[in-house]
């Protein structure tokens, strides 16, 4: 990134997604330069979809329990991460 460009993100949560408000309020802020792209969670329905939701922000939902084994679901993560076109991935 060069000077006053932000770094694009995706946020990986599962859950809260206490991490993610920090995220939020920090780009919010200025403090933090990102632009965040998306935030993807492997649970539907959670509480941080929703937070991105109010940012503002895409929230994408990708239940892991609907693949027949890890390899398929990290197979479509990653499909669907490069898909935003991130700099960076949050975990």
């Amino acid at each position: 990134m060069s000077g006053g460009q932000k770094c694009r993100v995706v946020v990986l949560i599962s859950g809260r997604g206490s991490n993610l408000q920090a995220i939020l309020d920090q780009a919010g802020s200025g403090a933090l330069p990102v632009e965040i792209a998306a935030v993807i969670s492997n649970r539907p329905g959670v509480a941080g979809l929703e937070r991105a939701r109010r940012a503002g922000v895409v929230a994408l939902e990708l239940d892991h329990r609907r693949f027949a084994d890890r390899p398929a679901f990290e197979a479509a993560l990653i499909d669907l991460i490069d898909r935003q076109q991130p700099d960076l991935v949050i975990l």
